[in-house]
């Protein structure tokens, strides 16, 4: 096995209980509950150098960005945690205390371990959310909708890249990658009305092209209309090169959705968090993704987005 989706398809043969999805999402179902698991390792999503307090919400949110993709209800988390210095874990415990209580989530419970001292650590988070209704996922997409994009893209990317030039960097780039947002309200909102809904944490393309494979269809991009914040387009620009960029980057926890026809304006006007909500593709008949740039096709890019290697 060479990287992180040969080891998805070889646990494949293993998940065969309903519950599991086809293990092909991102949440297992289980008795009216969505069970989602995720870790973040120093190094990988976060430096050495972060304060703890971030750390902390940023594992709260990117766990609970799976519940939001599914539209549920946090219920409550289990942590996993590596212990470290006792400064450092007084903060994260503080952090913690914030995020949970923002999201309005309780700890259940959990465990620790103590690693060598320079060993990098690994956090992990399981989240249990209540299903409102229908839970959407990534195999309900269909030829005619639309693909929607709920929030925006490469910023997290940018601010890692700031950080990476210069660790004293600061500013809102620098905040989406340390502490993104949950869109917990909006997921709620738009799940009854999604054929496929998803979080965007690995990349818009690789993401979207995720969605396309469980839902049997193809999905076209337009570059030109995805959205970008205004500190995105001052730090990095807004030509083809910057849009890419965006798009596979990762980290967002945006909500990626295919709506069908006229679904869209009975969502927008109830978006809690106000978010925009832009239309940036649709789904096609065939398979893969294909991306244009105000109607002229662009080729693929070599990666699409995050995917783990050994």
């Amino acid at each position: 096995m060479t990287g992180e989706l040969d080891f998805i398809v070889a646990l494949r043969a293993l998940a065969t209980a309903p519950e599991a999805r086809g293990f092909d999402d991102d949440v297992a179902l289980l008795d009216g509950l969505v069970l989602t698991h995720d870790m973040i390792a120093q190094g990988v999503h976060y430096f050495a150098g972060d304060p703890p307090e971030g750390v902390a919400a940023k594992l709260v949110a990117v766990t609970l960005s799976d519940l939001a993709a599914k539209g549920a209800t946090p219920v409550g988390v289990l942590l996993g945690y590596c212990l470290g210095t006792s400064e450092w874990d007084r903060r994260f415990v503080a952090g913690l205390k914030v995020a949970l209580e923002e999201y309005r989530c309780p700890l259940l419970g959990g465990d620790t371990i103590a690693l060598p001292r320079e060993a990098p650590r690994v956090l992990g988070l399981t989240a249990i959310g209540r299903a409102i209704g229908r839970v959407p996922d990534r195999a309900g997409g269909a030829a005619g909708d639309g693909l929607w994009l709920v929030g925006t893209v490469g910023d997290s990317a940018a601010g890692l890249a700031a950080l990476t030039t210069d660790p004293d960097a600061s500013g809102p780039l620098v905040n989406a990658y340390r502490e993104p947002r949950a869109l917990i309200a909006d997921g709620q909102a738009l799940a009854p009305r999604a054929g496929a809904m998803m979080d965007v944490s690995d990349g818009l393309l690789i993401d979207a092209a995720r969605m396309a494979r469980a839902s049997g269809v193809r999905i076209v991009i337009d570059l030109a209309l995805i959205p970008l914040s205004p500190a995105f387009r001052t730090a990095r620009g807004d030509d083809r090169a910057a849009r890419l960029f965006a798009a596979t980057g990762g980290d967002d926890y945006a909500l990626l959705a295919a709506l069908r026809p006229g679904a869209k304006a009975k969502v927008t006007k109830c978006l809690p968090s106000g978010a925009q909500m832009v239309r940036i593709g649709e789904l096609v008949a065939g398979a893969g993704i294909a991306l244009i740039d105000d109607g002229e096709p662009v080729e693929l890019p070599e990666h699409l987005g995050h995917e783990h290697r050994s």
